[in-house]
């Protein structure tokens, strides 16, 4: 088990059964349990840069969680969950050492964050039931979605801890992108992500609807770089629910040769460094806002640290940098 899965559990295990069961059961009444406001804010459009999606800010000392509002959707309950992350984090000594020690601290805050809010609105018992003794399927994806009031994310993320390496994800099948993903394992290079397209021609895409399959793939990035994986794939008329492995989980081959290795990129190469710490090449293409390549470390481009760099106004909650602020108000709205 990762460090982050263990400190995850170790934090929502300070929560109470019942505590827990009703998070489980409504979020909002949950966080109200626990003592936290949960504020809608529907003109909150707030991003974090460190690799997290929620839209939704907290304010510990305030143990005040402002969140989007997603009519139709489980999205805002990750949302809030995801931000109550935040406090009990800033509230566990353990959980701060270890991230203060970590390369990349605020990524790895916000993976942490996320196993919270997975761990909350997808109780051990409920993944336990849908999945039983294993292995995790497409099937198992698409029912957790389906009864729990957990959205995508939250899903992708539960199951992907029944993997020992690979990925978890959900496709569009309208636009033919990833909507939602989890990934496990230290050595994946390439691999379905968030808000990327899934490769022409690739096989998922020709998925008919209730028409479970199980067997050999490969995801292509921007690059061209391949790499093979076992998959497990169910689809309904909308989505894809996907499990990509690196191990042979369902038994699809009887003999394992070894996977070819990646091909090596085309993208272009240079010596840097990066305010991670991190010194030595950065391989690919550049961001096309601010012309940075993103670092192999801690996966940022000028444009991200700037972001992380904001903090929000107290009046308008959007990002400004620390030195527009007076007694955390922006100029705007003073």
């Amino acid at each position: 088990m990762s460090a982050t899965r263990q400190h995850a559990r170790r934090i929502v295990g300070k929560i109470s059964r019942a505590e827990r069961e009703l998070i489980a059961a409504d979020p909002i009444a949950g966080i109200g349990r626990l003592g936290y406001n949960a504020v809608a804010e529907p003109a909150l459009t707030s991003k974090r840069g460190a690799g997290g999606w929620c839209d939704g800010l907290s304010f510990t000392e305030h143990s005040t969680v402002l969140y989007a509002p997603t009519p139709g959707s489980q999205r805002q309950n990750f949302t809030l969950l995801h931000e109550v992350g935040h406090i009990l984090v800033e509230d566990d000594d353990d959980a701060l050492v270890w991230l203060a020690d970590c390369a990349s601290p605020d990524k790895e805050m916000e993976r942490l964050c996320d196993e919270i809010a997975s761990a909350l609105v997808i109780p051990d018992t409920m993944l336990a039931d849908v999945v039983g003794t294993g292995p995790v399927s497409g099937e198992h994806l698409k029912r957790l979605v389906a009864i729990s009031s957990a959205s995508g994310p939250a899903c992708a993320i539960a199951l992907a801890t029944r993997l020992s390496s690979g990925a978890v994800f959900i496709v569009d099948r309208a636009t033919a992108r990833v909507v939602h993903a989890a990934v496990r394992g230290d050595d994946l290079r390439v691999y379905p992500w968030r808000d990327t397209d899934v490769p022409v021609g690739h096989p998922l895409l020709n998925l008919a609807p209730d028409a479970p399959t199980t067997g050999r793939s490969y995801w292509v990035d921007q690059w061209d770089r391949r790499q093979t994986y076992y998959v497990d794939a169910v689809a309904t008329q909308k989505r894809i629910y996907a499990i990509f492995s690196v191990n042979d989980l369902w038994g699809v081959d009887r003999f394992h040769a070894g996977e070819a290795p990646l091909e090596r990129s085309q993208a272009p190469r240079r010596v840097a460094a990066c305010a991670c710490g991190f010194g030595g090449t950065f391989t690919g293409w550049p961001c096309d806002v601010c012309g940075r390549q993103f670092c192999p470390r801690c996966g940022d481009c000028d444009c991200q640290r700037r972001d992380r760099a904001l903090r929000p106004c107290t009046v308008c909650f959007l990002g400004a940098p620390a030195t527009d602020l007076e007694d955390g108000v922006c100029s705007s709205c003073r």
